[in-house]
């Protein structure tokens, strides 16, 4: 899975297509539809948000390491805060 680093809007957009793919699980569930196809919903809806948080995590990395580069880092936000954040997401 690859990282990319998005804009707020973009992660915000991302995060609402999210949104509406679990909305959609849940009509599949009233409507009754076969467990197949709601799992592998759910297996997409979960894809997408993890892409969303590595993307998210990326970004901020990006962004730390341009100010810190500068001599201006971002506080609570060190390189080790970072890595557990990331490994979190795993």
């Amino acid at each position: 899975m690859k990282a990319k680093e998005l804009s707020i809007d973009e992660l915000v957009m991302r995060l609402k297509r999210v949104e509406g793919q679990i909305q959609g699980v849940q009509r599949m569930l009233e409507d009754g539809r076969d467990c197949k196809q709601i799992i592998q919903q759910i297996t997409a809806a979960k894809r997408a948000l993890d892409r969303v948080g590595l993307s998210l995590i990326y970004t901020i990395m990006e962004m730390c390491m341009a100010r810190e580069a500068q001599g201006h880092p971002y506080p609570g936000y060190s390189r080790e805060e970072l890595k557990r954040v990331f490994l979190g997401l795993g």
